[in-house]
């Protein structure tokens, strides 16, 4: 056997988006698509600030945050260095919960849909209702 097919296979972001088949979306369904991913980038990336805030004023450094919950300090640089590849938005959540259980982080999401959206969902109850 290769060793591509043991091992479990790395996806990048852009990997992962593409496997939910953007391309088959209309061009409003795939722009809302982006902006979603956009937001839920944001949010990783303000998670992020807040853990290693939380690390640095809490913890002090790394192998003492691991000693005292388990958590690598490679997971934890990877996290400072903006490699967020291997998190998802709830994982980087709960490793926030882990280190400061007293943080409160508050995400708002808007979804605005374009005027072709909304000419199209229209021109749909014409034709079906």
């Amino acid at each position: 056997m290769r060793k591509s097919e043991t091992t479990p296979a790395r996806f990048s972001a852009k990997t992962r988006r593409a496997g939910f088949g953007v391309e088959e979306l209309g061009p409003s369904e795939a722009e809302m698509f982006e902006k979603w991913n956009a937001d839920v980038d944001v949010a990783m990336k303000l998670v992020a600030e807040k853990l290693m805030e939380s690390v640095k004023n809490k913890w002090g450094t790394a192998a003492a945050l691991e000693a005292a919950t388990g958590i690598c300090p490679t997971e934890i640089s990877r996290i400072r260095h903006g490699k967020f590849d291997r998190f998802s938005l709830e994982r980087l959540v709960r490793l926030l919960w882990i280190v400061d259980p007293d943080v409160r982080v508050e995400f708002q999401f808007q979804l605005k849909l374009t005027p072709v959206a909304r000419r199209r969902r229209t021109s749909d109850k014409e034709i079906h209702g």
